[in-house]
């Protein structure tokens, strides 16, 4: 059986050649034809020799992602690509947007998502895998060729939960930003997590650790929506077992070790989570470490539930909450939705084309 080529660091590369005697410079060179310069095929690799290239097509595959479908907002400058991944026959969306000079990719750690957050289509659609490092990295690959434009930004915002495939997503980082692939700055890079206990911690300690300071500048984001530990449970199931005082303490944690200001991210739910006592709570929480507070208008998914009756809101309400955080010197923004009409927005993913563009065997 072939090996995925796209699941090695360069260390690792190195480290397998070794054992056939192959020099180091050649794992370099191969490395950056696959990770920077995005070649996908052995023999377009001109500058190492025939019988190498031989070599590793004998022990090696690239894999390749299938464009199964691409909508295009006609709204903004972004674009949702349907992925089926390689030897799975499974979907994975990602999304490319730009504007203000920023090409932004949001990309997928998993095939669906098992954590059921009520303002997720993700979560309903269900987990069906974990993406491999190759799943994850093929998804930026696939569009630079299909767009011919590198990204400047990356956000691990699409479907499914980073720290629920920890290594993979931590390993794709670290290739993301090693100075033989892309590499892109991390500070270009943000992590959105819903918090789980102990993951926060762990991944302080991970990015500030020597052998991966390529990656100790990534942003942290936290899909807070509540700062009421009743309310959020009913929002983000998996909350129960998370509690916000043990995820706050591992947020003061993350920011002593890193120094990188966190984000929380909050999505505006008129008469569950915008009243008084929200207010005060998040003033509070903005002083417990530098941070921002991005406020995201409810995005309505397919998936009819209560949340339904909290998108009656007008731009007055959503400004006078964050006029009140403002005067709390919170740093508080409204973030921009981008794609909502080809369903490419926050909580919106859910691959629903798959079933019905393959059943109809019909491709991009």
């Amino acid at each position: 059986m072939l090996l995925d080529i796209y699941n090695y660091t360069l260390g690792e590369l190195e480290k397998f050649l070794q054992e056939d005697n192959i020099e180091n410079y050649r794992a370099t060179q191969i490395y950056q034809a696959l990770h920077k310069r995005i070649i996908f095929n052995f023999n377009d690799i001109k500058n190492i020799p025939e019988s190498l290239r031989h070599y590793l097509s004998n022990k090696f595959k690239i894999p390749r992602l299938k464009l199964i479908d691409l909508q295009i907002s006609r709204t903004t400058k972004t674009k949702k690509y349907l992925f089926e991944l390689p030897d799975s026959d499974l979907p994975v969306e990602t999304v490319f947007m730009q504007e203000k000079g920023r090409t932004t990719l949001c990309i997928s750690v998993q095939s669906g998502c098992n954590l059921g957050c009520v303002f997720c289509s993700t979560g309903y659609f269900g987990f069906k895998k974990n993406l491999s490092v190759s799943e994850i990295l093929l998804q930026i690959y696939e569009i630079i060729g299909l767009e011919k434009i590198y990204p400047t930004n990356i956000v691990y915002m699409g479907m499914g939960e980073p720290f629920l495939n920890y290594d993979n997503f931590l390993k794709s980082l670290k290739i993301l930003c090693s100075g033989n692939g892309l590499n892109i700055n991390s500070s270009k890079i943000t992590v959105s997590t819903i918090g789980l206990k102990s993951k926060i911690k762990k991944f302080a300690d991970d990015i500030t650790s020597e052998e991966n300071k390529d990656i100790k500048k990534v942003k942290l984001a936290l899909s807070l929506h509540s700062t009421d530990n009743g309310i959020r449970d009913m929002l983000i199931p998996i909350s129960k077992k998370n509690k916000l005082s043990e995820i706050y303490n591992e947020l003061i944690y993350y920011y002593r070790k890193t120094g990188t200001k966190i984000t929380y991210e909050y999505i505006f739910l008129k008469n569950i989570n915008n009243k008084s006592d929200d207010v005060k709570r998040l003033i509070k929480l903005s002083k417990m470490v530098p941070s921002n507070v991005n406020i995201i208008r409810y995005h309505p998914t397919e998936q009819k539930n209560f949340l339904e009756l909290c998108n009656n809101y007008s731009e007055d309400d959503i400004n006078e909450f964050i006029e009140k955080l403002r005067k709390g010197k919170v740093v508080v923004n409204l973030r921009k939705s981008n794609g909502i009409d080809i369903k490419a927005a926050c909580g919106q993913l859910a691959a629903e084309n798959y079933n019905k563009i393959k059943n109809n065997n019909f491709y991009v």
